[in-house]
């Protein structure tokens, strides 16, 4: 007996899967249209806080200072300058994950380095609002280390459930 045999034999008692147990994943949006919808989102109409941008809408959460072009965000969520070090805050209390932001941006500041992702999740799990998601840009907009931060923006792909953190090059005085 063949391979074609032997394949064609293993292949007869295959039958193809009912429609009703298929998987219905969504596709990726191009990555161009998602920086095209945050960049619009960032101009459409920002609210002054202290010396940060916020913008809030169900897709985008950013922090910008004055002065960060479109040009510089867009690189950000493009994956330039690459991510230094990955914070993950699943399943810790509020408490928890901010006694380990302040820790690893005191680490990462004083590692110089340049880009964080932070993973607080989509808060599916959360009664109400996402809780560690709004603390997480509650924190880096007014908390000890905002004069480190220049930006900070959804990872692009993942829902909502991370974002990218651009640290000055230099600490302010």
């Amino acid at each position: 007996m063949g391979d074609e045999d032997l394949f064609s034999k293993a292949m007869s008692v295959v039958r193809p899967i009912a429609q009703s147990d298929k998987a219905n994943i969504e596709k990726p949006k191009p990555r161009k249209e998602i920086l095209k919808k945050r960049t619009h989102s960032v101009a459409a109409s920002p609210v002054q806080h202290e010396h940060m941008e916020t913008e809030h809408d169900e897709e985008a959460w950013i922090l910008k200072t004055s002065g960060i072009s479109r040009e510089k965000m867009k690189q950000l969520g493009a994956g330039k300058p690459p991510i230094d070090i990955e914070i993950d805050l699943h399943g810790m209390t509020r408490n928890e994950a901010l006694l380990t932001l302040e820790k690893m941006l005191e680490a990462a500041v004083d590692e110089k380095y340049r880009v964080l992702c932070i993973v607080h999740g989509r808060g599916l799990h959360s009664q109400g609002k996402p809780v560690l998601k709004e603390m997480v840009y509650q924190w880096l907009k007014s908390g000890p280390y905002a004069r480190h931060i220049l930006a900070a923006i959804p990872t692009p792909y993942t829902g909502g459930g991370s974002c990218l953190v651009l640290l000055r090059r230099n600490r302010p005085r």
